[in-house]
């Protein structure tokens, strides 16, 4: 893109494939119609088990990254500035207070979009580190949030003003041809780690096969680390699990929507710090699948009202047998159910919502060009 642009987008976009880097992506792909956007690219991490450690190449990168930005700055002068702050981790924070550091004062107008909850609460028990942190995220023009929270990081950052962006999401008409042979098949999607509720998910499966016998768990995912995975493995191996936990992989495009298609119920006992409003759930409600999940987070507003989910407390793999147990013996709930899930997603979790919210968010900003503010 040549000349003047209004809106530069910074941000992580697959690989490696989690909930922040496939929304990003969206952005990047969108057609802004009028708004004239650039796009720079974040690639600290290809894969899952890199994400929020430190490594000689990711400094590298964050050098190039502020080398670029200020390149974009000088040569193509944006009015707005888009960038998503890291997760509650030190060497993501730390990563930020540098970038953001050296960028910031270039652009007139600053919009934070946060994905990942509790970085305010992180940064608060931190000390110098927190305090240094929350000056790095401070009196941005606009928060974007994808739900609302008790700390929310636009309050707590003192943006200017706060705007509630749910995601949104396409999905495939693929994703509707359920197959409805074999055994009853409960799946999770998401990184393989213990704060995504793998233990619990072992668990809740040992409890269900003393049950019944005509179910089986997909995990479709990336394993958080080797360590775990060896962990997670000899505990399915102790619980003699090996037949009735399938390990599908990392899965994109259409085999990720086929795996959505073959199963019956979506099983996420997430307790994950930075959980906020998971893409799965999106997912699987577009797809029509009946939930099981956890009272965390952000998760009830997300799923809570729509009669689609049965939420339990965390790491209460008893309550998640006994929700899984009820729905696998009940095809007209989980019928009714699904349809319910359809209904909350069209009405709520749209890429056009999300696409023409974000539209108006920064729309809105350049029409306030030359807004001056007196109180906060």
């Amino acid at each position: 893109m040549s000349g003047r642009v209004d809106i530069l987008l910074v941000g992580q976009t697959p690989p490696p494939y989690h909930g922040q880097a496939v929304v990003t992506a969206m952005l990047f792909e969108h057609d802004w119609g009028e708004l004239r956007v650039a796009r720079l690219r974040m690639a600290y991490s290809d894969s899952i088990d890199a994400v929020g450690k430190v490594g000689l190449g990711k400094l590298v990168h964050l050098l190039s990254l502020i080398l670029k930005t200020w390149w974009i700055a000088l040569t193509k002068k944006p009015e707005i500035f888009y960038y998503l702050p890291a997760s509650a981790n030190s060497a993501p924070v730390i990563r930020d207070i540098i970038y953001l550091g050296a960028v910031r004062w270039c652009f007139p107008k600053t919009v934070f979009h946060y994905h990942a909850a509790g970085l305010p609460e992180y940064l608060d028990a931190s000390g110098l580190f927190g305090r240094l942190g929350a000056i790095a995220y401070s009196n941005a023009d606009a928060s974007v949030e994808i739900c609302s929270t008790k700390h929310s990081p636009g309050r707590e950052f003192r943006a200017w003003r706060t705007v509630i962006v749910p995601n949104g999401i396409d999905v495939p008409t693929l994703a509707n041809e359920r197959q409805q042979e074999g055994k009853s098949v409960i799946l999770f999607v998401g990184a393989l780690s213990e704060g995504k509720g793998v233990n619990e998910l072992i668990k809740t499966a040992e409890l269900l096969a003393q049950k019944r016998s005509d179910m089986i768990f997909h995990l479709a995912g990336s394993w958080a680390s080797q360590d775990f995975k060896e962990e997670a493995m000899a505990a399915i191996k102790g619980a003699g699990l090996e037949q009735d936990i399938v390990f599908l992989g990392v899965l994109q495009g259409e085999d990720k929507w086929q795996a959505y298609a073959n199963a019956d119920v979506f099983f996420f006992p997430s307790h994950y710090q930075s959980e906020n409003f998971p893409m799965v759930l999106i997912e699987a409600m577009a797809c029509g699948l009946p939930v099981v999940s956890t009272c965390w987070r952000g998760i009830p507003q997300l799923i809570g009202d729509s009669d689609a989910a049965i939420l339990g407390k965390i790491h209460a793999p008893e309550e998640y047998a006994e929700a899984l147990d009820a729905l696998l013996s009940d095809q007209q709930r989980r019928h009714d159910m699904a349809a319910a899930a359809k209904v909350h997603y069209s009405r709520h979790f749209t890429r056009s919502q999300f696409t023409n919210a974000m539209e108006q968010v920064f729309a809105g900003l350049l029409e306030r060009r030359n807004e001056t503010f007196s109180t906060r």
